[in-house]
């Protein structure tokens, strides 16, 4: 943030895997101080098996809006122009995690503009060539290693990650804690999974020397994989399958936690327990893993259950190495052709790998096997791909298939199918009815033979209509389903857990007043109307407000235009176009764990909004904002634009008032005057306001002094169009 070097500068860290070199860069990307003086930031991970084009992609998508048949024609010169025009008008940082090649540096660089303006790139690498080749003029920052002080402080801090160590921790029990520090040379990732090992493990003298004792510690050099092959042995059979699975996943993916914990239970790996679903059972074995330091969090939902997770490369290696071992998983990407092992193994997953080369793959005869079918960045996929022809599947799972392509009609072989991932395949033919051990379908559209299916779990499908009458008692997820112009409905679903549906007709309102009455295990609910059909529902008769968690209504109409009661154990509530006339947060201030509340495009038609004293008591996140995110609107027939408020002149917040406030995000509300009093929300991190009225953003400008009083507190403020 030097303002004396003006010129595009490269910072390079640098240092050997499991270092810190990402959890550094990554804390530095995420600074206030940073984040406030760079207009735009963009974090690019490299690795060795991410294609030039698609981090061409990856970057571009966020500078600038471009329309999905226009990049599928760009060229790499495309790419490298347009980002050049994007990003030569303002101050950006860019991050390149994890470089691993001077030549992957030669040709991404021509995509950073320099035109003396201060702008920065970030690089993490192990080499040291590729660093000092990526700015000769710069010093590479090298890394180092943990001293014994700073080692033994991270040891304890994963031994113990619920209690004091220094309270809990005998003067027997920290000597043999020192030693095992010792073994671990000073780096972070041994001494985190040590940590974790040791944190599930009996606090004792005994427990912790037989770990020291357990493993050889003579071969210099090696004790980070030492480390990894002790934890993974301590490891209980079912949960070494759960980890070895991590590996079929791309270098620093992020993988979805119930996506993971859904492909566990098809592969069998999650065992039954009594008065527990397998999801249950599966998101307790993610949470040890993590414990574990196996497996880090990246993002978590209100309920605290994990939505992002991802696994260190060093550890993805071991378990690659591990599963290449026992026959259990080969991956197979461009640096990898044809593995000799490849024919023999139960499980395949293919990383940027094009069709054509899957389909002389797939055609190897000792394949028949073949239980687990995974792809990721899959290029191109031709109608008659061999991939849909192994008859013994039990997952099989495409994801960023960039074509929309036929489905063979071959696929009605794999009747053992439990979980099934072709989001840009389809149709189905009718055969897959047949699919009776089915669990998990992520699909564009389905054949009406889908509902005979009476093992399904969960199903997300772009939209589907369900038949008049259907009883699934194991259904826990639906989503995407479409009210049609039936005049009742017999569903029955006991165990529904989540439910996506859009209102398409007005009289529909009843009948999911209906459906809703048999949903006493209902979490989270989402109801979506078009324009043209908004629904009135009286949400204090939902039955099931004891257990819901998430809400969200979008072209909801409440009864005589005011907020009716919301279900009380609430923590994410979502309102898109309600045109409430009278003050909503009177009402919704009264939820008690509300975590989240989004506001979105003409929710409240008022001119003066209240939040009290005592308000909000654990609300963290507020967005008032004009448009849907994409993940909505994709799914709705209608999209228009209004502002957030249109006629909100005043809004205040008495002292007292969502005192656990950290982000705040206000966009579209041009009639508001005066900004609201926030300088007595001391926990409010991060505010974002845009297209507001001038006048309203000159009076928070520091040098006004008009209304800069209220928000000087904040460390990262973002104030723009």
């Amino acid at each position: 943030m030097d303002q004396q070097q003006q010129r595009l500068c490269v910072i390079s860290i640098v240092g050997i895997g499991g270092l810190g070199k990402t959890t550094l860069a990554r804390k530095l990307y995420r600074d206030n101080a940073v984040s406030n003086h760079f207009r735009k930031r963009i974090w690019v991970t490299v690795s060795q098996e991410n294609s030039l084009m698609g981090l061409l992609r990856k970057m571009l998508e966020e500078v600038r809006v471009v329309e999905e048949e226009k990049l599928e024609k760009m060229e790499e010169n495309d790419f490298i122009d347009m980002l050049n025009d994007s990003l030569r008008i303002q101050r950006f940082l860019i991050v390149l995690d994890d470089i691993w090649q001077e030549d992957v540096w030669n040709q991404m660089q021509r995509s950073f503009p320099d035109v003396n303006n201060g702008s920065r790139v970030l690089i993490t690498t192990r080499f040291l060539n590729v660093a000092k080749g990526a700015d000769p003029r710069s010093t590479p920052y090298e890394l180092p290693l943990l001293n014994d002080d700073e080692s033994m402080k991270l040891l304890l801090k994963k031994a113990f990650p619920y209690e004091d160590a220094e309270a809990n921790c005998t003067n027997e029990l920290l000597d043999i804690g020192r030693r095992l520090m010792h073994k671990c040379g000073g780096l972070p990732l041994a001494l985190v999974v040590l940590g974790g090992l040791l944190s599930i493990k009996e606090k004792a003298p005994v427990v912790w020397r037989r770990v020291l004792e357990t493993i050889d510690w003579a071969a210099e050099g090696g004790q980070c994989q030492e480390i990894l092959a002790l934890s993974y042995e301590d490891l209980p059979y079912h949960m070494k399958s759960c980890f070895l699975y991590l590996g079929a996943y791309p270098e620093d993916y992020e993988i979805t936690g119930n996506v993971l914990v859904r492909q566990w239970i098809a592969e069998g790996f999650i065992p039954q327990e009594e008065r527990k679903t397998m999801e249950d059972t599966g998101e307790a074995i993610l949470e040890e893993l993590i414990q574990r330091s196996l497996i880090h969090v990246n993002m978590r939902k209100n309920n605290g259950s994990v939505k992002k997770c991802g696994v260190h490369d060093l550890l993805l290696d071991f378990a690659r190495s591990a599963a290449k071992k026992d026959l259990f998983l080969t991956v197979c990407s461009n640096e990898n052709d044809q593995p000799t092992y490849l024919a023999s193994s139960r499980r395949v997953a293919f990383h940027n790998v094009d069709g054509i080369k899957i389909n002389e793959i797939s055609g190897v005869s000792t394949m028949h096997g073949l239980r687990t079918l995974m792809a990721f960045a899959l290029p191109r996929l031709s109608k008659g791909s061999l991939i849909f022809r192994f008859m013994l599947l039990r997952v099989f799972h495409l994801t960023n298939v960039i074509d929309i392509v036929e489905c063979s009609k071959e696929i009605g072989v794999m009747v053992h199918l439990r979980y099934l991932r072709l989001w840009n395949v389809g149709p189905l033919p009718s055969s897959i009815g047949n699919f009776q051990s089915l669990e998990t379908v992520l699909l564009r559209e389905i054949p009406i033979t889908l509902w005979k299916i009476r093992t399904l779990r969960h199903v997300q499908v772009l939209l589907c209509k369900p038949p008049e009458s259907l009883e699934l008692k194991n259904l826990l997820t639906l989503e995407n389903v479409a009210f049609g112009s039936y005049k009742t409905i017999n569903w029955r679903f006991p165990n529904l857990r989540k439910l996506k549906v859009l209102i398409e007709k007005e009289h529909q309102g009843t009948m999911l007043t209906h459906l809703l009455c048999g949903l006493y295990h209902l979490i989270s609910l989402c109801i979506q109307a078009t324009r043209d059909y908004a629904i009135e529902i009286n949400t204090k008769d939902f039955p099931f407000h004891n257990h819901l968690l998430s809400l969200r209504l979008f072209g909801f109409l409440p009864k005589r235009g005011e907020v009716s009661e919301f279900p009380t154990c609430l923590t994410k509530l979502e309102l898109f176009s309600s045109r409430l006339e009278q003050d909503p947060m009177p009402k919704l201030e009264r939820l008690q764990y509300l975590v989240t509340l989004k506001l979105s495009q003409s929710v409240y038609l008022g001119e003066t909004m209240l939040c009290s004293t005592g308000g909000f008591p654990s609300l963290k996140s507020l967005f008032i904002t004009s448009l849907l995110p994409k993940k909505y609107t994709k799914s709705m027939s209608v999209l228009w634009h209004e502002d957030a408020m249109l006629n909100l002149e005043e809004w205040r917040v008495e002292r007292g008032a969502m005192p656990k406030l950290a982000f705040l995000k206000l966009t579209f509300c041009k009639k508001l005057k005066v900004f609201p009093d926030l300088q007595h929300v001391m926990s409010l991190q991060e505010l974002e306001l845009r297209n507001m009225s001038q006048e309203l953003m000159l009076r928070l400008q520091k040098e006004a002094r008009e209304d800069w009083y209220k928000i000087q507190h904040v460390p990262k403020l973002t104030l723009g169009e």
